[in-house]
C-alpha cells in the first residue's frame, strides 16, 4: 500500500474509532483488533444459532485480509496475540451479556460488545 494512501487511511480509521494517536505502524492492531471480536461474534453466533454467523465469517475474513495488507513482517507475534486476547474480551462481553443473571451487568456488557462491533464495521465500506 502507497505511503501518501496508507497514511489516509490510518487517518480516517483513526478518527472513526475514535483513536486519538494518528500513527500509520499501528493501523494492523486496528484490524487485528477486529479480528479477535468478529471471531468471537461468530462463535457466539454459533453457540446460539443465529443466523449472523455467516454475516459475523465474512467480515472476519475481510479484516483478515486487511490484517494481512498492513501487518509488518515483524509485528506477526504481535498482531496474533492482540487478535487472541480481543476474541476473549470480547467473547466475556457476549457471554455476559447472553447469560448473565444481573440484568444492569447483562445491558452493560451488550452495549459495550455493540459499540466495538460498530466501530469494526464503521471500517468496512459495505456495512
Amino acid at each position: 500500500m502507497g505511503g501518501v494512501l496508507r497514511s489516509s487511511l490510518t487517518a480516517l480509521i483513526l478518527t472513526m474509532t475514535g483513536t486519538v494517536a494518528v500513527a500509520t505502524e499501528n493501523l494492523h492492531f486496528v484490524f487485528a483488533g477486529c479480528v479477535g471480536r468478529m471471531s468471537a461474534e461468530m462463535e457466539h453466533a454459533w453457540l446460539i444459532n443465529s443466523k449472523d454467523a455467516t454475516t459475523f465469517e465474512q467480515q472476519r475474513a475481510v479484516f483478515l485480509s486487511l490484517l494481512d495488507a498492513t501487518r509488518e513482517p515483524d509485528m506477526t507475534q504481535a498482531a496474533l496475540a492482540l487478535r487472541i486476547q480481543t476474541k476473549l474480551a470480547h467473547a466475556s462481553l457476549l457471554s455476559k451479556a447472553s447469560f448473565a443473571q444481573n440484568e444492569t451487568l447483562a445491558e452493560h456488557a451488550e452495549h459495550a460488545a455493540n459499540a466495538h462491533i460498530l466501530a469494526c464495521k464503521m471500517l468496512l465500506l459495505d456495512s
